[in-house]
C-alpha cells in the first residue's frame, strides 16, 4: 500500500518518482535530460562534463531520501492509529526487504529449460488455438480477418495473435448480456468491454461463445510464454510485494499458468542437481482458521485441521451428510472431495454464488449449479463452519459512514433498506439500469444523489457529488470499500468487499511463505523458483534427499508456523528430474 496526504494507493501501478516529488513535495524533476544518455559519458573525462550529469543523480538521491522521511511518518501515523503490530518491521517491512534479497538471487539463478519439450509444447497449443478459431468461426462466421481464402491476418503487439472483427465480437457479446440480462460492461470511452479478466471468465458457462472466446484468450496469452523459452536458461524476474501481499513475476509469469498447464515439464534441473518441489497443505485454510479464532476466539475450521482431520473430506462428507467413515467408503469421493475445495477456498474470499460456479468448474474441474453454490454457501458459514458468516459478514452503514465522515446511525435512519446500498453502489458507478436491465426511473437516481449530498461530511467528496462524478477514477467508486489489515502488521486502504476478506488469511501466508524463503536462502538451499506456497528447489544429485527434504520441510514448516499459533501446519514435497506440478512423493 503507497499512502500519500492526497490519496490512498491500492494498486499495483505504482507513482514514478517525479509524480511522488510533484505530489508530495511541489518539485519539478527533470527526468529526460540525462536518464537514458549515460552511454555518453563511457570512456569520457568526467572532468569535462557538464555540471548536470551529477546534479540528477544526486537530486534522484535527495529526493528519494526525502519521500521516505515523509512516508515514513505517514505510515507510523496510520499503523499507530490501526492498532497493527509491528514486529515484522513498519507495514511488515523486515519480511519484504528479505523477500526482496531472496528473489533477487532466484532471479540470478534460473531455471533451466528443455528447449525441446518445449517446442513440442508449443507446437500442440497453436493446434488447440487452431481448433478453438475454428469453434468460434462456427458459432460466428467472419468473426477473424482473412487476407486471403485460407490465410488470417495478425496483430502484432506485445501479444502476436489472429486479428478478430471487433465490431462482430462486441455485438455478439452485446447480444449474449441481453439474452441473459446481464449489465454489460464498458471501457472508459463507453464502449462494450471485451476484455476476460474479469467480467467475461465469470460468465463464461453462460454461453459456448462466451466459453470458447475466454479459452481463445487463455491459449493466445500462455502461446507468448514459449516466447521466453527458446534459450536454454531463463531468469524470471520477481516483485517481491503486490497489494495482496504475495508476490508476482515476469519474462516470463511463471506465477500465473494454468492449472494442469503442461509447461512447467520444461524446466528441468541444472546438470548434476534434481528439483525437490514443496509446497504447503492448505495453507490458506490454516491462515483462515488462525485470523477466526483470534477475532472470534473459536474456530470450527481450526478444530478439524488441529485433530489432523483433512478439512476438504471433512466438507465434503458434512455436505452429504454422513461421518468421515462413511464418506471414506463412497466410490466418487475423490469427486467430492474436489467440490468441497472450491467450496472451502472460494467462499471466504467473497465470491458469489455465480462466481463460485465458475471458479470451481476451470479452478477444480468440478461443475455445480448456482443452485448447489447458493446451498453450499449456507451450509458452510451456517452449520459446517460457523465462524465464516462472522467473517463474510459487513456491515454497509458503517463503511458509507467511514467514506463520508458522519455516524451510522445516520446513515442506516436515511437508508433503511438492505438493498438501497447495492442501489447506490451502481448509480455511483454510472450504471442507470437493474442488473437484468431494467432502467432505473429518474426519480430514484436523483433520489440517491440527494441522499448521498445530505450525509456527506467529507469535503474531498463534495465536488464529485455535485458533478454526479461516476467515472472510473471518481472516489465515489470506493464509498463502500474499507481498510484492512494482516496480523503481521500489513495495511491495506480503501479495497473491496472480496479484497477484504481474501487478504487477511492470504497476505498472512504469503508473509509466512517469505519467511521461510528467508531461512531457505540462510541455509544455503538454492531457490530457483518461486510460486506463491511453492518452492523450487535444486538438490545436488548425490546428496541425502530424503534427510535434505526432511530439513527443507522443518524450515518451511516452523517459518509459517510462527504466525498461525496453534494451528499446524504441513507441506508436500516431491523430487523430480523435471518440475511435473502433479508429482506425489514415493
Amino acid at each position: 500500500m503507497f499512502v500519500t496526504g492526497f490519496a490512498t494507493a491500492d494498486d499495483d501501478q505504482q507513482p514514478s518518482l517525479a509524480e511522488l516529488a510533484r505530489q508530495m513535495l511541489g518539485l519539478e524533476l527533470d527526468k529526460d535530460t540525462y536518464r537514458l544518455r549515460y552511454a555518453e559519458t563511457i570512456g569520457t573525462d568526467w572532468n569535462t562534463l557538464e555540471p548536470g550529469w551529477f546534479e540528477y543523480p544526486a537530486t534522484d538521491a535527495a529526493i528519494t531520501y526525502r519521500l521516505f522521511c515523509m512516508l515514513y511518518q505517514q505510515a507510523r501515523t496510520i499503523t499507530q492509529a490501526a492498532g497493527v503490530p509491528t514486529q515484522y518491521g513498519l507495514l511488515t517491512e523486515s519480511i519484504q526487504v528479505q523477500a526482496a534479497i531472496c528473489l533477487s538471487n532466484t532471479h540470478r539463478l534460473g531455471l533451466h529449460i528443455d528447449t525441446s519439450r518445449a517446442e513440442h509444447l508449443r507446437l500442440e497449443l497453436e493446434q488447440q488455438i487452431q481448433q478453438t478459431i475454428g469453434q468460434l468461426e462456427t458459432m460466428e462466421p467472419s468473426l477473424f480477418h482473412r487476407n486471403t481464402a485460407q490465410g488470417y491476418l495478425f496483430d502484432v503487439g506485445p501479444t502476436t495473435q489472429v486479428s478478430m472483427n471487433q465490431q462482430r465480437l462486441s455485438s455478439r457479446l452485446e447480444s449474449i448480456a441481453k439474452q441473459h440480462k446481464l449489465p454489460a460492461p464498458s471501457t472508459k470511452t463507453g464502449k462494450l468491454s471485451t476484455s476476460v479478466n474479469e467480467y467475461w471468465t465469470e460468465h463464461r458457462l453462460l454461453d459456448p461463445f462466451v466459453d470458447a472466446y475466454c479459452r481463445y484468450r487463455e491459449q493466445t496469452k500462455l502461446l507468448t510464454f514459449f516466447d521466453a523459452l527458446k534459450q536454454p536458461r531463463i531468469h524470471p524476474r520477481y516483485r517481491a510485494l503486490v497489494r495482496t501481499g504475495r508476490t508476482s513475476a515476469s519474462s516470463p509469469n511463471i506465477q500465473q499458468l494454468p492449472t494442469g498447464s503442461k509447461i512447467r515439464e520444461v524446466v528441468v534441473p541444472a546438470p548434476g542437481y534434481l528439483l525437490l518441489c514443496i509446497d504447503y497443505s492448505a495453507i490458506e485454510l490454516r491462515t483462515l482458521a488462525a485470523v477466526c479464532r483470534q477475532r472470534y476466539g473459536f474456530s470450527k475450521l481450526a478444530d478439524v485441521i488441529q485433530q489432523g482431520i483433512d478439512p476438504h473430506s471433512y466438507t465434503a462428507a458434512m455436505f452429504a451428510g454422513m461421518n468421515l467413515e462413511q464418506f471414506s467408503q463412497l466410490p466418487n469421493k475423490k469427486l467430492l472431495r474436489q467440490q468441497a475445495k472450491a467450496v472451502n477456498f472460494g467462499l471466504p474470499a467473497g465470491l458469489g454464488a455465480a462466481s463460485l460456479v465458475t471458479y470451481a468448474r476451470f479452478g477444480y474441474g468440478v461443475t455445480m449449479t448456482i443452485e448447489q453454490a447458493t446451498e453450499f454457501k449456507a451450509k458452510l458459514t451456517e452449520t459446517i463452519y460457523p465462524e465464516l458468516a462472522l467473517y463474510l459478514s459487513e456491515d454497509p452503514a458503517q463503511l458509507l459512514a467511514a467514506s463520508l465522515r458522519t455516524d451510522a446511525t445516520t446513515v442506516r435512519a436515511t437508508l433503511q433498506k438492505q438493498w438501497q446500498y447495492g442501489l447506490l453502489k451502481r448509480i455511483t458507478e454510472g450504471h442507470t439500469t437493474k442488473a437484468d436491465g431494467t432502467p432505473y426511473a429518474a426519480d430514484t437516481i436523483h433520489s440517491i444523489w440527494k441522499q448521498l449530498e445530505q450525509l456527506n461530511q467529507n469535503p474531498v467528496l463534495t465536488p464529485a457529488i455535485a458533478q454526479r462524478d461516476t467515472t472510473e477514477t471518481s472516489p465515489l467508486r470506493r464509498l463502500l470499500n474499507t481498510p484492512v489489515a494482516t496480523t503481521t502488521g500489513r495495511i491495506r486502504g480503501g479495497v473491496t468487499f472480496t479484497a477484504a476478506r481474501n487478504t487477511p488469511f492470504s497476505g498472512l501466508a504469503a508473509d509466512g511463505a517469505k519467511l521461510a524463503m528467508w531461512q531457505l536462502l540462510l541455509a544455503g538451499y538454492r531457490v530457483v523458483a518461486f510460486v506463491h506456497d511453492e518452492f523450487v528447489i535444486e538438490l545436488p544429485i548425490d546428496a541425502d534427499h530424503t534427510s535434505e527434504a526432511e530439513r527443507i520441510n522443518t524450515i518451511c514448516c516452523s517459518s509459517m508456523q510462527q504466525l498461525v499459533g496453534e494451528i499446524p501446519i504441513a507441506c508436500e514435497y516431491s523430487l523430480a528430474d523435471r518440475w511435473y506440478k502433479q508429482a506425489t512423493a514415493v
